[in-house]
Order: C-alpha cells, then structure tokens, then sequence
C-alpha cells in the first residue's frame, strides 16, 4: 500500500489493521484463490468454509489458551448482542447477578441485564466518572448470584481491571472486548469470556465466547436456538448461516498475529505502546490532563485532555497533519483517547509519543510569546 496515503488510526473501533493482512484478504477474496469462487461465494456447509471455520477456531484456542474444559464459540451481533444473551442463558427465573459497574460499556451490560431480570451491583465507580477501579475490598458480592459479570477495560473512561478476582462459586463473566491478547488472561479461570472483534481479533459484527462446558450443560432454563449458547455449542457454531466473511477476515487476522509472535509477544507490545505514550504525557503534567489513577491505567485505551477545547482541537489538527486520526475522545466525554489495539505498530505509539512533546514544547512556547513582558507600560 501506498506509504503517503496509509492513516495511522488511534480509533476505538473498528480498529487498524496490518496492511499484510489486508493485501491477504484482498487477495483471498479473489476466486483465483478459492478454487474457483471467492470466500464470499462459499456455501457456509461445504467442505472449504468447514476448513476455514475450523481453522479459525483452533488459532483462538492456541492464542488465548483455551483448554479442552471450554467450548468457542463464533456468534454474529458482536460484543453488545452479548449483554443480553449472557443474562437471557446463565440468569434464571427469578435469579439475580452481579455486576461491577467500572465504565459506560459495563453499565450498559448492567442496564441490559437489568430489563429482564434482577441484579445486585457489586460496586461502581461513576460517582468518580469512572476515573478508578473499585477495589475488591468494596465490592458487595452475593453468593447466591447466578453469575458475577466484570469488564476488564472500559475504553471510554481508560481504566483497565488490572487484579482480576478468582473463580469461587458463583460462575464468573468478563467482557474481554477491549484488551483481550493485551494482558495476561487467564481463560481457565473464567466460566465464560466474550469479546467483539473489531478491536484485536478482526472485524465489526462478531463476537467470540469462550464458555464452559460445565456451564453449558446446565443451561436447562436457557433459551433455545439463535440465542441458546446451548444449541450454537452442539452446532459448532453453525446453527444457522454463519457470518462467512466475517469468520474468513477473523482467521486472516489470527493468522497475522501467530505469524509475529502470538499472545505473548502482543502483550510484550502492548505495554511497550503504552509505556511510549504514558511516558510522553507525564513529562508535561502542565499541558496534559490524565484523570486515572496511575494504577488503573488501560494498556489499551490512553485517555488524556488538554486544558481548554481549543487546545484539544489544535492537538488533534496537529496530528491531522502527521496523518494520526481517530485521536478524539468519545462524544460523551471528550477530551482525547489514543487506543492502542493489537495491530498498531510499536513505531505507530513512538510517533504518537514524538506528536506529544513536540505540541508541548510549541504550547508553551506560544504561551511564553503570548506574555506580556515584564518591565511594560505601567510597570
């Protein structure tokens, strides 16, 4: 792809993708590259998509470490249609869940859970505007919960759950959207993780479950067919006509991230991308704003602002012009977020960091120039 034209996008997603993997599935789509029909053309119950749906699931399973006590799962609807499928299968008649309330994503889980049954919020950090992790010493568990559902990062607010709570004996529930192959992740203590894959896994309109099998098999209250994890798990997942295409950029984009390292290289680069821009804001606590706590800060989501909307909208016109986009803050806050998913590029986070100091340096400069200078009229 063309080196002058290429946008480094911070997005919160969709997210960026390698360029490899895009000249791999522009070149895949071709029916040259599918025996004579394209990916797209592929009927979801023959023999070549089989192959690829297969593949797809075995590279989630090595990446994210998946013993054989869970089931994966690909299900269309992404991260959001998980919020009401969760509670719709593992909540019984009458039966209440935990939830920790740490960003708007996790409220909105909450909220949905909310319509059709009860819930007990464990512990929330809004009155904070979700700036911190409520510690554990806070949360107001039930044992009788049906299940305690958390998310790990909440990439509005820029927080990231970073002591993640063992497996006791309410199942346990994660929202891994947003650092899923950003940290250490240990699968086997979950009952069920899901993930939207427009961040690190691929593309916008899929989601991927890892449940239990355990859990699965005593689901007996849960709803049958397209919304029952029950019936898409003795599918395979291909209940009904699977999203093809988005399963096929899926596997292309897995197959890019075992190619360079796997999981333990992406979260050796995600804190590397973080520690780059951290490091970049802290050196000028006078010209950026970071309302986290230092110890609840997101690897992946990099929430900051300046001192005025006019600052703000010159930094991000600044970075216009170094070809960085999507640097804006979510409309509900504003401010800035810089998000730093599994295929940005180490060098991509170093020119963010470059962007940060030199737009310091020219801030104070011009405001050292605005001054008056000392000795004037009047003096």
């Amino acid at each position: 792809m063309g080196e002058s034209r290429r946008l480094l996008s911070f997005s919160a997603g969709p997210a960026l993708w390698p360029d490899t993997v895009l000249e791999s599935v522009s070149e895949g789509l071709l029916p040259s590259a599918g025996g004579g029909l394209s990916v797209l053309e592929w009927s979801h119950r023959g023999e070549a998509y089989g192959r690829l749906h297969q593949r797809a699931l075995e590279r989630l399973r090595r990446l994210l470490g998946v013993e054989p006590s869970h089931e994966v799962l690909l299900l269309p609807g992404g991260a959001t249609q998980q919020f009401a499928m969760v509670p719709a299968n593992l909540r019984p008649p009458g039966g209440s869940a935990d939830y920790l309330v740490t960003g708007h994503w996790a409220r909105r889980a909450s909220e949905y859970a909310a319509r059709t049954g009860a819930i007990n919020v464990v512990a929330s950090s809004e009155d904070e505007g979700f700036s911190r992790i409520p510690p554990p010493e806070r949360w107001r568990l039930d044992p009788r919960a049906a299940y305690f559902h958390l998310t790990t990062n909440n990439t509005i607010a820029g927080t990231q759950l970073h002591r993640l709570p063992r497996r006791e004996a309410v199942p346990l529930v994660a929202d891994v959207s947003s650092d899923v192959l950003l940290r250490d992740l240990p699968v086997a203590n979950f009952d069920l993780l899901y993930a939207g894959a427009q961040k690190n896994l691929g593309p916008a309109g899929l989601a991927v479950v890892v449940i239990r099998r355990s859990l699965i098999e005593a689901l007996a209250h849960g709803p049958e067919g397209v919304l029952g994890y029950r019936d898409h798990a003795r599918s395979g997942s291909r209940l009904n006509t699977p999203p093809t295409a988005l399963v096929f950029l899926l596997e292309r984009m897995l197959a890019w991230i075992e190619a360079e390292g796997g999981r333990e290289e992406m979260v050796r680069r995600a804190r590397a991308r973080a520690a780059l821009v951290y490091d970049a804001l802290d050196r000028h606590p006078d010209v950026y704003r970071l309302s986290v706590r230092r110890e609840d800060r997101s690897v992946a989501n990099v929430v900051f602002g300046l001192h005025s909307a006019e600052e703000e909208r010159a930094f991000l016109a600044a970075a216009a012009a170094e070809g960085m986009v999507g640097l804006a803050g979510h409309r509900s806050v504003g401010g800035l977020r810089a998000s730093l998913y599994a295929a940005m590029p180490v060098a991509g986070a170093r020119r963010l960091a470059a962007l940060i100091d030199a737009f310091a340096h020219r801030h104070r400069g011009a405001k050292n120039v605005s001054a008056p200078a000392p000795g004037g009229e009047g003096a």
